[in-house]
């Protein structure tokens, strides 16, 4: 049997047959397999953080009916667009009960979210610092849902205790009600 340059080729191609097959099939395929028990773990660790929280939960309808309640609570605080300008005044005599000068208020621009919007406020107060802190506590027992991103103190120079505040406040409201009383409008001109 002779052995010649042909026969050499076939058994090269022969040989690189299972090469290729490592390369094209079955290192993509491990990787894919690697990536789908990867994705199954964590699927499963979401499970177990699953049924460990529901496990606490005797009767899943009145945890729903208490959850319920809650966003009820909070949409009771949020005041309707036409109520924005008397939560501004309440801010206003907020500053003043507690001898505080209100210099500026200039609202910004709203922000609209599916369900509520949030109105900025930049304020500039004017007073005593603990009169400010006494204004901040009574802001955080405040009747509607505000919050306040930014503040900057300045101490007014050769007044002791005297200060300046710049507050961010932000008002939340429901926006919905515009929309309510565009349809009532568009109704009494028919």
């Amino acid at each position: 049997m002779q052995f010649g340059l042909r026969q050499l080729i076939f058994m090269l191609l022969l040989l690189a047959m299972p090469a290729a097959a490592y390369f094209f099939v079955f290192k993509p395929r491990t990787v894919q397999i690697s990536e789908a028990q990867r994705d199954i773990a964590r699927k499963q660790t979401k499970l177990k953080q699953l049924k460990a929280a529901t496990k606490n939960i005797d009767d899943l309808g009145k945890e729903i009916e208490k959850l319920s309640l809650s966003i009820d609570l909070f949409e009771q605080k949020l005041p309707v667009k036409r109520e924005v300008e008397v939560v501004l005044q309440q801010v206003w005599n907020l500053a003043t009960k507690h001898h505080l000068a209100p210099k500026s208020i200039r609202t910004d621009k709203t922000l609209t979210m599916s369900q509520y919007a949030e109105l900025p406020i930049k304020l500039v107060i004017l007073g005593d610092f603990d009169g400010f802190y006494s204004f901040l506590l009574d802001l955080a027992r405040f009747s509607r849902i505000t919050r306040m991103p930014k503040m900057k103190l300045t101490k007014i120079n050769g007044e002791e205790g005297n200060m300046q505040a710049d507050v961010l406040l932000s008002i939340f409201y429901e926006p919905q009600d515009v929309q309510g009383d565009l349809s009532i409008a568009k109704g009494s001109h028919l």
